[in-house]
């Protein structure tokens, strides 16, 4: 007959195993304290013994919400994903409202990236039509990009575009004349 060991929850060992469980979990992949204590659940860890593991990391400091949340976004951001998308992927990642707030609160786009997404979407065209211009418009909003973001972006495309065209006018201008 097999003798089954059960622990029960609040005990030394069992928080000792919710620890060790939580340790093994984070070597996997970061996540917020919120996501954690979730696995730890799935992995049939009492809830008493997830939340003292928790805690103790954060304790620790290899549990850090803050710290993980401004990683999310840097890679958010390396995607080209706007402030809205960010905060999707914030919440979905279990971070609380005030931290997300807190993350996203200086938030300012690369301009330049959404001009070379653009620049990739209109094939260079310096003169696009309506329909071309809503096809960009509409991905960058599903990038996450706010109207006023993505205004600006497409202006400042259209403005190098005017560069570009006026530089080439100029130099056949020169041209013509040597």
């Amino acid at each position: 007959m097999q003798q089954e060991q059960q622990t029960s929850a609040g005990t030394p060992e069992s928080k000792k195993k919710a620890l060790a469980t939580a340790a093994n979990v984070l070597t996997y992949k970061n996540r917020s304290a919120a996501a954690l204590y979730d696995r730890l659940l799935e992995k049939e860890i009492a809830e008493e013994d997830a939340a003292y593991a928790v805690a103790r990391l954060i304790e620790l400091g290899f549990l850090n919400d803050e710290t993980y949340g401004q990683h999310v976004v840097e890679q958010c951001r390396a995607k080209g994903w706007g402030r809205s998308r960010i905060a999707q992927e914030l919440k979905k990642k279990q971070l609380e409202s005030e931290m997300i707030d807190l993350l996203l609160e200086d938030f300012e786009p690369d301009y330049e990236k959404m001009q070379k997404m653009i620049a990739a979407k209109l094939k260079g065209n310096p003169h696009p039509d309506r329909a071309a211009i809503k096809k960009v418009t509409d991905s960058l909003a599903r990038k996450g990009f706010g109207w006023s973001q993505i205004k600006q972006a497409l202006d400042g495309y259209m403005a190098s575009m005017e560069e570009v065209e006026s530089a080439a006018y100029m130099n056949m201008y020169w041209e013509e004349i040597e």
